[in-house]
């Protein structure tokens, strides 16, 4: 029996807008660049990441992130999403341009468990999830165990990738442990017999970390070190494809 090649597809692109509070009105901040809007926007907003704490310094984000499709000997979505792609229906508007309603999802993987990019679950109650080690208590820290354990108690099984492993989900489709933006993080990668896809989240989260190798200048040392090793991990695999948490899908230039 041939095994089916997989198919890939970007369900929702991502983008980002920035918000911070001037007197009692909430203004928005939006560019066209992922970097701008990812890293750049915050000295235009008067802030200083040296002296800062992200969570402390007058900066809010509301992203979407890389929401992407696979269909192969099952149906796998990757990084559902922030709540309100389920809350609005968006996200069951996505698979329809495919044929599809979250009923026909078999498989839910999770880059990692930010919000914006695990918190659209609802939609795919009672379905399989994948995450990396560490991460279901990482988020239990960010968010509080009553809202993690809420949404994970939707799934029907939550599996975790060990760190430093690799977890085939099918015969062309890996998911790969990557560390670095957060402690359990993981890309899954997907051979499709015409290309070599390198789904990352927010190890790459733009093209330009991927190519320059540059993050954020919110990441800790530790944190960048990790970030390196899996980066170069990714890159190792030479994908022919990438598609990055925060941007465009995109093809790596030839060395």
């Amino acid at each position: 029996m041939m095994t089916r090649q997989p198919q890939v597809d970007v369900l929702i692109q991502p983008f980002c807008l920035r918000f911070s509070l001037q007197e009692d009105e909430i203004v928005y901040h939006v560019a066209g660049s992922a970097d701008m809007q990812l890293d750049r926007m915050e000295l235009l907003m008067g802030i200083d990441p040296a002296a800062q704490p992200i969570f402390d310094c007058n900066l809010g984000f509301l992203p979407v992130a890389t929401t992407v499709l696979i269909r192969g000997e099952r149906t796998i979505v990757v990084d559902p999403g922030n709540h309100h792609l389920a809350a609005y229906g968006l996200l069951g508007r996505a698979l329809g341009r495919f044929g599809l309603t979250p009923a026909d999802v078999d498989l839910v993987i999770a880059t990692h468990s930010h919000h914006d990019h695990l918190a659209s679950l609802t939609p795919f109650a009672g379905k399989a999830l994948i995450l990396g080690e560490g991460e279901i208590d990482y988020a239990r820290q960010v968010y509080g165990a009553a809202q993690m354990d809420a949404h994970l108690g939707q799934m029907e099984s939550v599996t975790e990738v060990p760190a430093a492993t690799a977890l085939p989900v099918e015969p062309e489709i890996t998911v790969v442990t990557t560390p670095g933006h957060t402690p359990g993080h993981i890309s899954v990668l997907v051979e499709t017999g015409d290309e070599r896809i390198a789904i990352s989240g927010d190890t790459t989260m733009t093209r330009t970390e991927f190519e320059e190798g540059r993050f954020s200048h919110w990441y800790d040392q530790e944190q960048l070190a990790q970030l390196t090793a899996s980066l170069e991990r990714l890159r190792s695999w030479q994908p022919t494809l990438v598609m990055p948490g925060h941007d465009r899908a995109f093809r790596p230039r030839e060395e």
